[in-house]
């Protein structure tokens, strides 16, 4: 599917910009923000999969990609906020624009990698987490009571919040759950698998001082 995918937003983005073909709906006036709001998460869930498969064979690549990726994200943001790049279309977006288009394909590509780490990596999770929450909390503050008109906050309610974040914490909340859950049964079997041998030996042997 994902090859599929990848040849018809080729074909729509050169034939809409390329050759005007009216009926890809991508037209001149389109720009970058208005192209990532509709590949951003189909890109993010084609790609787990094959990320799944191959992150150890693959590694180094991953990485590779992902550097690729933050350093391409840092020059566009530079580009669209600071030089006037207006075909990105980032300026005029706020903090809270950057949220509803990142918050859950973020979520939905961390979650794999939690699963798989979180472990390994449980302190570096934790202190990632108090650093986001952190950062979160110091956003909403100089939205509302500073006014730091980037965020975009302002003016937003409670409601808009909820619309905003509900799927994205209630999903990964309820998968940690979850996979809490799992490792909790996985651990008292665990524990209850030499009981339960030493007890069969008990058994065996018993039977046989008797026979």
């Amino acid at each position: 599917m994902l090859p599929i995918g990848v040849v018809a937003l080729c074909v729509s983005v050169v034939g809409g910009y390329g050759f005007h073909w009216a009926w890809t709906g991508v037209t001149g006036q389109d720009q970058l923000w208005d192209l990532l709001q509709v590949i951003v998460l189909p890109l993010v869930l084609a790609t787990l999969p094959i990320w799944y498969r191959t992150r150890e064979r693959w590694m180094i690549e991953w990485r590779a990609v992902l550097a690729v990726i933050v350093v391409a994200f840092a020059i566009l943001v530079v580009g669209g906020y600071g030089l006037g790049w207006d075909w990105t279309g980032f300026s005029g977006n706020t903090l809270w624009d950057w949220l509803e288009l990142l918050a859950l394909p973020l979520v939905i590509a961390s979650l794999p990698l939690w699963f798989t780490t979180h472990t390994r990596w449980e302190g570096r999770w934790r202190r990632a987490g108090l650093a986001v929450l952190a950062a979160f909390v110091l956003t909403v503050v100089g939205g509302y009571a500073l006014g730091w008109g980037w965020t975009g906050y302002r003016g937003n309610t409670l409601w808009d919040w909820l619309r905003l974040l509900l799927v994205p914490f209630v999903l990964p909340a309820s998968l940690a759950w979850f996979a809490a859950r799992e490792e909790e049964v996985r651990s008292l079997r665990r524990a209850a698998e030499p009981a339960a041998a030493l007890a069969g030996h008990r058994v065996a042997s018993g039977e046989r001082s008797l026979s």
